[in-house]
């Protein structure tokens, strides 16, 4: 079976990411009526998925990265990739049968991003999980899109004592406890409560050591054995594509460093926010330009950030 495997056994990784790894073709659109076609300008290329944005992420502020889920197919569009991630100095870990997945992306005028992904319809159990790797790094982070998949590594991540996050989903609470911190989106989670602390009251209940739900501008909510809801950084969005996956890159990064809940939310926050105020998928962040925006806050939490 063909696999991309770039390592040696002596690597140790500082994050192991799990999940989607694609291709973004993203353009910018007045809006879109049923029905009528229309056209996306200023379009551009980037890597996709949210394990690989938070790849990219965590690599750009100087992580050793492993990246793993796929596939990454031996097409155009797999060749893109694996150059793009292996820039990046992130090592790839997944297989090249079948097609890579494309992601067709539209930014509206507010930055507020529609996309649809085309993928090949490959049984879970068919994609490789990396449970080796997950005790050969520092942190672990997986999609819930990946399900049983994800459960697996989160599993082995408990018993090895490797602090894991998981981007959760409402059909994710069987598998919840495996996992130290999970984060969803409201999108991803409206189906348990609608209001942010609800939901993330009942992830933290179904068995997350932290639960975290993100609502855009609405700032986010948090349950563990505190609950609080913390503001967002208030910023005029050029494109919110990736702002999720930057949210979670943030957090690893800053617990990375040893940082306690309320300053990994606030680097968190920093880093969705950062990566708002960018066009495409991703944007490489600094530990400054973070640092800056996280004093910043503590300042003055109502400062808009240009």
């Amino acid at each position: 079976m063909p696999r991309v495997i770039l390592q040696t056994m002596c690597v140790k990784y500082d994050a192991l990411c799990y999940g989607a790894i694609s291709l973004d073709i993203s353009g910018r659109v007045a809006g879109l009526a049923p029905g009528i076609q229309d056209s996306a300008t200023d379009y551009e290329i980037y890597p996709g998925g949210d394990a690989t944005l938070v790849a990219l992420t965590l690599a750009g502020l100087g992580w050793k990265v492993a990246l793993a889920g796929g596939p990454v197919g031996k097409d155009p569009m797999g060749d893109y990739l694996r150059q793009r991630i292996a820039e990046a100095g992130i090592d790839l870990y997944a297989d090249t049968r079948g097609k890579t997945s494309v992601s067709a992306v539209t930014v509206d005028r507010r930055g507020d991003r529609t996309s649809i992904t085309f993928h090949e319809d490959t049984p879970l159990n068919e994609i490789p999980v990396p449970v080796d790797l997950v005790s050969r790094s520092r942190s672990l982070y997986a999609c819930g899109c990946y399900g049983e998949n994800s459960a697996r590594l989160g599993e082995k991540a408990r018993a090895v004592k490797v602090p894991s996050v998981l981007n959760a989903r409402a059909d994710n609470l069987s598998f919840l406890g495996w996992f130290d911190v999970a984060i969803a989106s409201i999108a991803n989670v409206r189906t348990l409560a609608k209001d942010p602390a609800e939901a993330a009251a009942i992830l933290h209940a179904a068995g997350a050591g932290t639960a975290i739900v993100t609502a855009g501008e609405q700032g986010c909510a948090y349950c563990t054995t505190d609950t609080g809801i913390l503001s967002a950084y208030k910023v005029d969005p050029v494109d919110c594509t990736g702002a999720g996956a930057a949210f979670a890159a943030g957090f690893i990064h800053a617990g990375l460093q040893g940082l306690k809940l309320q300053d990994r939310l606030r680097y968190a926050s920093a880093a969705g926010a950062l990566k708002c105020l960018h066009r495409g998928s991703y944007r490489r962040l600094t530990q400054e330009e973070l640092d800056h925006l996280v004093e910043s806050w503590q300042v003055n939490t109502n400062q808009t950030v240009a």
